[in-house]
């Protein structure tokens, strides 16, 4: 499925779930503020190491295009907002920045042989999001478990490779109105890559991203 056609049926779909989530009444809507903007960190990391073959499958040909070491992985942190329609879902846009990571070659790979020498580059990843989240609230308390489906737009940015691809996310969590305005969280977010077959992956390969965090929110 090509990125248009992904984009239209993620339209589509938000835009269902808006309908049916709006018809809800006014009375089941106890939360005051439904516009929200905030601020996350926790871990996460790339996944660079898939590019690195196993021990048992590490050979000389393998070196010639693979990784032979990738260090990744740590903080990360972003900004978000979105907008309530009603306590079971929710339009939401965010912004995260993940750790940088190393990634390290063969001096005989063909990396080295096209990059004078060097046997190691360093990369950076961020990504924009928009999600679609839905929402149910525990029995008899004031937490609420949810999912989210969207679109990423993953920057891949070092020597090599410095460009956007769309991706589809997903996510789930819980979270909390504290008061009337403050609401906290916590979950875990997924966000696929791009990869292709080819002599030297690295040069095109967007890394699949994968995070959790803490995340609070300030509403209005």
């Amino acid at each position: 499925m090509n990125n248009n056609k992904f984009l239209l049926i993620l339209f589509l779909q938000i835009s269902i779930c808006a309908i049916v989530c709006g018809r809800s009444t006014a009375a089941t809507n106890s939360f005051q503020y439904p516009t929200y903007v905030g601020i996350a960190g926790g871990y996460g990391s790339t996944t660079w190491k898939g590019l690195v073959p196993n021990k048992e499958n590490q050979n000389l040909a393998m070196s010639l295009s693979t990784p032979t070491e990738a260090i990744e992985g740590g903080g990360v942190w972003g900004l978000f907002a979105g907008y309530e329609f009603n306590p079971f879902f929710a339009l939401e846009a965010s912004y995260f920045q993940y750790p940088i990571a190393q990634v390290y070659f063969d001096n005989i790979s063909i990396f080295s042989h096209s990059n004078h020498g060097l046997t190691s580059f360093t990369t950076q990843t961020e990504a924009t999001t928009l999600t679609a989240k839905i929402m149910l609230i525990v029995p008899k308390t004031k937490l609420r478990a949810y999912s989210s489906f969207g679109a990423a737009n993953v920057r891949r940015k070092d020597f090599l490779f410095n460009n956007w691809h769309i991706s589809p996310t997903f996510g789930f969590g819980f979270n909390y109105n504290f008061t009337a305005h403050i609401m906290g969280e916590f979950g875990g977010s997924y966000v696929a890559g791009y990869g292709e077959a080819q002599l030297n992956p690295t040069e095109v390969y967007v890394p699949f991203l994968i995070s959790g965090f803490v995340r609070l929110a300030y509403r209005f």
